[in-house]
């Protein structure tokens, strides 16, 4: 590799590296303060940036809050790729996969998940690039394991769009009733169970809902 080539790959994986400082710390403060406590001369102080190098990398925070989306959504999207993928048996055990691997990534880092799905991007004048290019897949993965499961006749349901976000519907509500009050920080609550008993048990009737389909 000449010098030149050597150089310019340097300054790619340099840039890509303050990118991704940037991303790091800008969910810090959105998850810390929340979208209205954020703004760039605070993200580019604590990066101990200046502002002007900042915005070469993001033109604003709402463009910001979605290339953190853009980063979670491939992990995200990754995990539900590599279930579809690796999975053998029916398609309805792939959408118990699935469904288990969804609540497991939400209890992994609840406030994450919650920028991720529950709280609204900060407004802006613009739509920018990011924004622009930003398209979550995974009720799109999901609706491909539907189809696949109608077409395979494991399930009778015909109108793939509505039963996949129906599922979807199901397993996110259940992650957002485990995030409400009921289930903070005690360690039991005879009504309820603790988070890890209540989990147990919406996967097992998550699974019989999809068994009897």
């Amino acid at each position: 590799m000449s010098g030149k080539k050597k150089t310019r790959a340097r300054s790619v994986e340099a840039k890509d590296k303050q990118f991704q400082r940037i991303i790091k710390t800008g969910r810090e403060l959105f998850l810390k303060h929340g979208p209205e406590g954020v703004s760039m001369r605070k993200l580019a102080k604590k990066l101990n940036m200046g502002q002007a190098s900042l915005y070469t990398y993001i033109s604003s925070k709402r463009e910001l809050w979605f290339a953190i989306l853009r980063n979670d959504f491939s992990k995200f999207e990754l995990g539900m790729s590599e279930i579809m993928q690796a999975h053998k048996g029916s398609y309805k055990e792939v959408l118990e996969k699935i469904a288990q691997f969804y609540l497991e990534f939400a209890r992994e880092d609840e406030k994450r998940y919650r920028m991720m799905f529950q709280i609204q991007a900060p407004q802006a004048e613009r739509t920018g690039i990011l924004e622009q290019q930003y398209d979550s897949k995974s009720i799109y993965y999901l609706s491909e394991v539907v189809q696949k499961a109608v077409d395979a006749g494991e399930i009778e349901e015909k109108d793939v769009g509505k039963l996949s976000f129906f599922i979807w519907g199901i397993v996110h509500g259940t992650v957002s009733v485990i995030q409400t009050e009921f289930f903070g920080d005690q360690e039991k609550i005879p009504e309820y169970g603790n988070i890890e008993e209540y989990h147990q048990f919406a996967l097992e009737y998550i699974r019989k809902m999809l068994r009897d389909m």
